[in-house]
């Protein structure tokens, strides 16, 4: 403001002092020096409307931002409560359901007390059972094996080749093949197929299982048959005790080893096949 004056003060003194030298442009001079104030006079008013608008503005601005804080600080505040409420809410819902389970917890405690004396009672029960049942298993194969013993069985003999009569069949095949002692009876009370289906053609044929009344004949005959070769249709037949099915079983276990001693000719006796289970 204050240069503007001094600028039209400038202005006016040397016009004046232009006109006291040149008269005759007096005229001319005032009307460009008016122009020149009524210019500098819209400048100085441009000037002041710029300053003003800018100074609105930086208030305006001023306000914004200050606006603007209250409203973030008011938003932080809101966030602050709701996040605050919401964990209080949901502590107190976790405090709530672990004292829930805890409750429940006690609450099955006695209950999972007695089942386990009760598991506990049941398995010394099974257990006495188990050890009961695999001694009567024990006495049951020892009755059947007994039963047995004045039994062997003879593998090999093609099926149909006995003809109508098991017990004739065996009698000749003892008589004419093993050096039995002359007068011997053999007392054979009963002779038959093994108790499966029969087989097919190409199958292995069924042994044929034989009884005698006295032991010791039973025993004289078995060893005659192990002592010799008996064939039939160019077949060799195999001699053996009838065991019990549970003992057949575990006999199989040695088949490996017994195939491995033959091929090397050493001479073995099967071991003894009666097996002391424990019960812990």
């Amino acid at each position: 403001m204050d240069g503007g004056r001094n600028l039209r003060s400038q202005m006016k003194n040397k016009n004046v002092s232009d006109i006291q030298q040149n008269p005759e442009t007096t005229t001319e001079q005032e009307e460009n020096e008016d122009n020149g104030e009524t210019k500098l006079g819209e400048a100085s008013t441009d000037h002041n409307a710029l300053l003003q608008a800018l100074t609105k503005l930086h208030t305006e601005l001023k306000d914004f931002k200050q606006g603007m804080r209250r409203d973030l600080d008011k938003f932080k505040n809101d966030v602050k409560k709701v996040l605050k409420d919401d964990l209080a809410e949901f502590k107190g819902e976790v405090m709530r359901e672990l004292q829930s389970q805890n409750a429940n917890i006690a609450e099955a405690q006695t209950p999972i007390a007695d089942m386990e004396t009760a598991c506990l009672e049941m398995k010394e029960t099974l257990m006495a059972v188990v050890k009961e049942n695999t001694e009567m298993r024990g006495k049951v194969v020892d009755l059947e094996s007994r039963s047995r013993r004045n039994n062997i069985r003879i593998y090999g003999v093609p099926e149909e080749k006995e003809g109508r009569s098991v017990i004739e069949f065996v009698n000749e095949l003892f008589k004419h093949h093993l050096a039995l002692p002359e007068g011997l009876e053999l007392r054979v009370q009963r002779a038959h197929r093994a108790l499966i289906p029969k087989p097919a053609a190409a199958s292995s044929p069924r042994s044929i299982i034989v009884n005698f009344l006295e032991f010791h004949v039973k025993e004289l005959v078995l060893r005659k048959a192990w002592q010799q070769k008996i064939e039939i249709n160019g077949k060799i037949l195999y001699f053996d005790n009838d065991y019990a099915t549970d003992v057949m079983e575990r006999r199989k276990a040695y088949g490996p080893i017994k195939a491995a001693l033959r091929e090397k000719g050493i001479r073995f006796r099967m071991p003894h096949t009666k097996k002391k289970r424990r019960v812990q």
